[in-house]
């Protein structure tokens, strides 16, 4: 069979590799022997795939990965081994790379409906030309030698057109280009004139034939730890391959797939150290990178060799020596001790500090709130209240009010639909307008559309555009979906979202689990998204039934995971009416149940936010709000933030 067909194959095979668990349908985790005692599933299958996950050692991946982890094997050596494990013969028809002159800069072009274009003699004659005049002075303008440009098969051609352009009938102008190789059947062409026209930069960089990666070579024929950077442009690759490091380029923050991809069919003893540029599109790909890799359980570090600049060229042209010691230094902790926090302090730190920052200025919309917060951090926030307190109209003002200031939202509903949402928001637009002619939601929704709900419905749009999105969960919704929606949201819109769940308690495990085991690994893989991806996600919870004739504390959260341990924010909604001292006395629990009839009745209903724990200043405060459950409404108390909340 083929080499898919083979992994296919190995993948469906867990059965007959793992040991059965006394749970049924689970099996013994062979890295941290979840399932052999009393407690614990073992590793459990996502039904329908050959995924394994074990939630107390929190691997996650099919055979292959499992197979890499248990042995300490590359990708290669776990395929071959459990190739001879189930007796798996795998035809022999791949052919071998074919080797450019005068060195192999790439992997194989990958197939394809239409014949790969051969750009090997080309290679040859451009390479040729290296020596040329506009050829040398590029290659100085940029800080690269000319041994490394000739080492990694580099060229020039003094009068370049897009072969594709003149294969599809245009009739493109001649430019001097830098040629780099990155497979026989791709290369990117870089314009090597200084003065450029507006038009003439937007196909300054032009790439030929299908994306490659530049130089994965240095990822095969890595020793055992030794450093090898991941960048993005090809020339920046060549920048640390000329202050003495060894790199590979992606060629396009789009391309950390590509990467990913070739580590797993060849896999690596490198330890990666990732150098994205210095933008938000570099800082994320670093990130979904970091992310891929640690999945792949491939050693990796992020480090800052810029110093401040774009990109790795810029900082070798702006000053060579600082470059090449940053790279040394970059090297040098991939050590025996590649956490410390001296290597901390002198790479990352800055940038983290820079990115928290930045966050104060994400807010609320509730002023009272946002004094005492500081801003909207990433991390896990989780917000609890009992029933019919209003907690998802809460944070559904708050989404739309962080939306009308800009903030992307994907707003995850498990229980209400995406028509019960929208009229929520203008029922509480006409009500800010006017209470007195204000609309309720369940009106709107009824068809009663007066002219105040179109008012409304204009002014909505018009705020928050195309950034507030909800998501109906329809009571079938993962962490899963939630993790793939948001990297996919991220990709395709190049921002870093608020993530809001609505609620935890409906949303569905992976496996078969107890309630409290998929609540608790619900909560723990949010707070890894979170940390992964350096977004707010805000989880909404239930509490016990047992507090709600107390105020709100840790005990509400008891039968709702770990989040007392695992979130790094919890507000808490509840009844001003619980700070009488009714409640804190021994009274009777009828006198209480009617002291809660009645603040529920009152309108509008006294309402303050309790923070019970928080990772990012104030460790507890309150905040008062006036509560219009008829209009989806809340209004701070306070009379000098009462008009502080966004309005439409």
């Amino acid at each position: 069979m083929t080499r898919d067909q083979a992994k296919q194959e190995i993948k469906s095979r867990y059965a007959d590799y793992l040991q059965p668990a006394k749970k049924h349908g689970t099996y013994i985790c062979p890295l941290c022997k979840n399932g052999t005692g009393s407690t614990g599933d073992g590793i459990t299958v996502k039904p329908g795939t050959t995924h394994l996950k074990c939630f107390k050692c929190s691997f996650g991946g099919d055979l292959i990965d499992l197979y890499q982890r248990e042995h300490g094997a590359t990708m290669p050596e776990a395929f071959a081994a459990l190739c001879e494990r189930f007796n798996i013969a795998v035809d022999d028809h791949t052919a071998a790379p074919v080797k450019t002159q005068p060195a192999p800069t790439s992997a194989p072009a990958t197939g394809g409906a239409e014949a790969q274009a051969d750009y090997k003699a080309y290679f040859i004659e451009c390479g040729e030309r290296l020596t040329d005049r506009a050829a040398l002075e590029y290659l100085s303008f940029r800080g690269i030698s000319l041994e490394t440009a000739a080492q990694y098969g580099l060229g020039f051609d003094p009068a370049w057109r897009s072969p594709q352009a003149v294969k599809n009938g245009r009739n493109p102008p001649t430019s001097p280009r830098l040629i780099i190789p990155t497979s026989a059947s791709s290369y990117l062409a870089r314009d090597t004139r200084r003065e450029l026209t507006e038009q003439e930069r937007r196909f300054a960089k032009m790439k030929e034939g299908a994306a490659q990666l530049f130089n994965p070579a240095a990822l095969t024929r890595a020793a055992e730890n030794a450093p090898v950077f991941i960048v993005e442009g090809e020339i920046d690759a060549l920048s640390i391959i000329e202050a003495g490091g060894e790199a590979v380029a992606t060629g396009s923050t789009s391309n950390t797939h590509k990467l990913l991809e070739y580590i797993e069919e060849h896999g690596t003893k490198a330890t990666l150290l990732l150098c994205p540029d210095n933008d938000e599109a570099g800082r994320r790909a670093g990130r979904e990178l970091a992310e891929g890799l640690q999945g792949l359980n491939i050693a990796h570090l992020s480090v800052d060799i810029t110093g401040g600049h774009k990109d790795a060229n810029e900082a070798l042209t702006s000053n060579r020596a600082a470059f090449i010691e940053a790279v040394q230094a970059a090297q040098r902790s991939t050590s025996a001790t590649p956490d410390s926090v001296t290597a901390y302090i002198n790479s990352l730190m800055a940038g983290e500090i820079e990115n928290f920052r930045r966050s104060s200025t994400r807010k609320t919309g509730f002023e009272n709130l946002d004094r005492q917060a500081g801003g909207i951090y990433p991390g896990l926030y989780v917000l609890g209240a009992i029933s019919s307190l209003g907690k998802t109209t809460f944070i559904h003002q708050v989404a739309d009010q962080m939306a009308a200031a800009g903030e992307h939202i994907l707003f995850f509903s498990m229980e209400q639909s995406r028509l019960e949402m929208v009229s929520k928001s203008l029922a509480r637009i006409t009500a800010q307008r006017d209470i007195s002619t204000a609309c309720t939601s369940l009106s709107i929704r009824g068809g009663r559309l007066t002219q105040a709900a179109l008012d409304a419905a204009r002014a909505y749009t018009e705020a928050v555009q195309d950034r507030m999105s909800v998501i109906e969960g329809n009571f079938a919704c993962t962490v899963s979906f939630i993790g793939e929606y948001v990297r996919r949201y991220m990709s395709r819109n190049e921002v870093k979202p608020v993530v809001i769940v609505d609620y935890l308690q409906i949303l569905q495990g992976e496996g078969r689990q107890t309630v409290k085991e998929q609540t608790d690994n619900n909560v723990t893989e949010l707070k890894r998204i979170s940390r992964a991806l350096d977004l707010p996600i805000i989880l909404v919870s239930s509490v016990n039934r047992s507090n709600y004739l107390a105020p709100i504390d840790f005990e509400s959260f008891k039968e709702s995971g770990g989040i007392e341990y695992t979130a790094d924010v919890v507000w808490g909604l509840q009844l001003s009416a619980l700070n009488d001292d009714l409640f804190t006395k021994e009274k009777s629990i009828i006198e209480k149940r009617e002291r809660i009839r009645e603040a529920k009745q009152e309108m509008p209903r006294q309402v303050e936010l309790v923070c019970l724990k928080n990772r990012y200043g104030i460790s507890s405060y309150k905040a008062s709000f006036e509560y219009y459950p008829q209009f989806d409404l809340f209004r701070p108390t306070e009379s000098e933030d009462a008009a502080g909340a966004k309005r439409f």
